[in-house]
């Protein structure tokens, strides 16, 4: 095998960890966010047996929205582990049919695809997680402006 050969196997096989590299920090930003209602909730969760009546409905919601909160993320943290598999099975394909010389190009398309319809899921559930914290926000206000 000469050296322009191995040059392009090698880009076709690494280029596609530019975006792994890219979701890999959205799933960092993911992860960290959901520390925040997971420790929130077990602090309200403490609140919650010494509560009066009224402020223990209101602790209860609380809590049931946080929970959503903490389902939308963990369906975001898999949508984005699930495109990163895609992609590195596309990394994988691209190098095995470029080495071994058969044509793995419809399963290159298909995981491609994949890994870009797990990354916008990804996302829409992030932003579905940002819609309820400022929902939730809302209500807050509210709450202690009436």
């Amino acid at each position: 095998m000469d050296t322009t050969s191995l040059v392009t196997i090698l880009q076709a096989s690494i280029a596609p960890f530019v975006l792994i590299s890219g979701i890999g920090l959205l799933l960092l930003s993911i992860t960290n966010r959901m520390s925040r209602p997971t420790a929130l909730i077990r602090h309200l969760l403490a609140d919650l047996q010494s509560a009066p009546g009224k402020d223990r409905d209101s602790l209860i919601h609380q809590i049931s929205h946080l929970r959503k909160r903490c389902a939308l993320l963990r369906t975001s943290i898999f949508m984005s582990i699930l495109a990163i598999i895609c992609v590195s099975g596309v990394t994988l394909f691209l190098f095995a049919s470029l080495v071994f010389k058969i044509n793995l190009y419809f399963l290159v398309e298909i995981l491609f695809g994949g890994s870009l319809i797990c990354l916008i899921s990804a996302l829409l559930y992030f932003m579905q997680d940002i819609r309820i914290t400022l929902h939730s926000l809302d209500m807050e206000i509210k709450r202690h402006t009436d």
